[in-house]
């Protein structure tokens, strides 16, 4: 675990004012060498070359220091230069003196000219490194602003903006967060994972008072200030001032993060609104489905164990019977109804996971026909299934459990014996089980939340009503097992549901090729 105490060694080796005195010093010494060097080639070529070509020479050393080194040392070269010119080749040599006017014209042009080129040069060397310097801050800002923008949390948000604004100042970053009443690491350098006390007391003192802080462990905290307040604080590791071009661009940069920052909070807090808002009304539907759906077969339990208690001696044999099954009727729906939600506590819990095994669709769908004889009440089942099958690999227990809500809905939302059409075919990457009903439809504005929690058409035939979970339990099997499924509607003249489900068929191994 790497404490804020490791990270002593990220402090920058030397200021950036110090570095700006020795570049400063640099291009002077190196202009003066510039000098010097075209004084010796002068020498060298002197008998062979005129004074246009050695003025020439010398300018050459001029535009290379201002082009190189900037307009101070330009200046100081284009001096040097003009006297070097005059001492060692304007007659009298060795001297500063002229005699001659035209070796005094000669001199004062080219003072002139070597000084408006340097100039020039050194112009054109600083637009051209500020263009630069903009293209990169511009490139520095919009990278930014991508990764801001893709941000959905503020702890994204805040690992963007310490990345950027420690590129931007040359040294680590951190951002802290509120968190109640004091501040949290949200980001820093990797490996960092604590923060010393007095860092913390100092972050919390910039977030508090709105300005800059610096704490004995070396970081230099200041607020981030978003349109509607202060968000956090950024620590930058080291108390030495940052050039004019990087404190403008890491002003920007933090801006664009605080900016960021709020939005990511004001996306999380919608998300929890909308989260409870969900919550309260899953907590309603769920309220009203068992105090309507629970209620009418403990009804019947209740009332028919009562008649059986109170007049067991003169209730005849069959009428007898016929309480025993109403209250058997009623004790396996309450158990589905149990099952259900048991079912959709594992999907939501995450607990679900499936056994996936080579399936045959046609054996799961024979079995959960089976299982719902009872509850079909002799309704005709017409099947389409290919001759060839593919296994799919698949959980076969939860396949016959998503298959048998899907069959059991269509039977609650169709007319007393209408049929239900199943049918089973493939195409190259997926079998495809089709389940289709006859009943009113599903309207279109209510389609594309036809799997949603606790959602029922209006008036399913008593015997099939239910929670309204069957159909989201089976999308959450199916999904689970890799597979889809979806809904079409209306299927044939204005009515009838379609439940389409398409399971993967198992890729084939290097021996299935052999």
């Amino acid at each position: 675990m790497t404490t804020d105490s490791t990270l002593k060694d990220l402090r920058p080796v030397t200021s950036p004012g110090r570095r700006a005195w020795l570049g400063v010093i640099t291009g002077y010494v190196a202009a003066a060498i510039l000098v010097v060097a075209a004084n010796l080639i002068a020498h060298l070529g002197a008998s062979q070359l005129s004074g246009a070509n050695l003025a020439m020479l010398f300018l050459v050393s001029v535009l290379l220091s201002a082009f190189w080194f900037g307009l101070g040392p330009a200046l100081v070269s284009a001096c040097a230069a003009a006297l070097s010119y005059n001492f060692f080749f304007l007659v009298p040599h060795l001297t500063f003196h002229i005699e001659q006017p035209a070796d005094l014209l000669t001199f004062v042009v080219f003072f002139a000219v070597a000084t408006s080129t340097g100039w020039l040069a050194a112009r054109v060397r600083d637009q051209g490194r500020s263009a630069a310097r903009r293209a990169k801050e511009l490139a520095a800002l919009l990278e930014a602003s991508g990764g801001l923008s893709a941000a959905a949390t503020p702890d994204e948000a805040a690992r963007v903006l310490a990345q950027q604004a420690g590129l931007a100042a040359g040294r680590a970053a951190i951002v802290l967060l509120p968190e109640t009443d004091t501040v949290r690491l949200a980001a820093g350098p990797e490996g960092l994972v604590e923060l010393a006390d007095s860092t913390r007391a100092a972050a919390r003192q910039a977030w508090e008072a709105g300005a800059d802080s610096l704490d004995p462990a070396g970081w230099s905290l200041r607020p981030l200030q978003g349109l509607r307040g202060r968000v956090g604080v950024i620590g930058l590791r080291g108390a030495s001032r940052l050039s004019p071009e990087q404190e403008g661009l890491l002003n920007a940069l933090l801006f664009q993060g605080a900016v960021a920052l709020e939005r990511a909070n004001l996306a999380a807090a919608a998300a929890e609104v909308d989260a409870l808002r969900k919550a309260d009304h899953l907590r309603s539907a769920l309220l009203n489905s068992i105090s309507h759906d629970f209620r009418t077969p403990l009804a019947t339990v209740l009332g028919a164990s009562t008649t059986l208690l109170d007049y067991e001696a003169s209730l005849k044999p069959a009428v007898r019977r016929d309480l025993l099954l109403s209250i058997a009727q009623a004790a396996r729906r309450l158990n589905r109804y149990v099952g259900d939600l048991l079912d959709m506590s594992r999907l939501e819990g995450g607990a679900l996971t499936p056994k996936r095994a080579l399936t045959d669709v046609r054996t799961v769908l024979a079995s959960a026909l089976e299982r719902l004889d009872d509850r079909l009440e002799g309704r005709p089942i017409r099947r389409d299934f290919a001759a060839q099958l593919s296994q799919v690999s698949a959980d076969p227990v939860l396949l016959e459990q998503a298959v048998l809500n899907i069959i059991e809905n269509a039977a609650a939302y169709s007319p007393e014996g209408a049929a239900i059409e199943l049918a089973v075919h493939e195409d190259l990457g997926h079998v495809l089980i089709s389940i289709e009903d006859q009943g009113p439809g599903i309207p279109p504005e209510a389609l594309d939340r036809v799997f949603d929690r606790f959602r029922r058409l209006e008036q399913p035939t008593d015997r099939g009503r239910g929670l309204g979970l069957g159909l989201s339990i089976a999308k959450g099997f199916v999904e689970a097992m890799g597979g889809r499924i979806a809904a079409a509607s209306p299927v044939a003249e204005g009515k009838g549901t379609r439940i389409l489900i398409a399971l993967p068929k198992p890729h084939p191994t290097p021996r299935d090729l052999l």
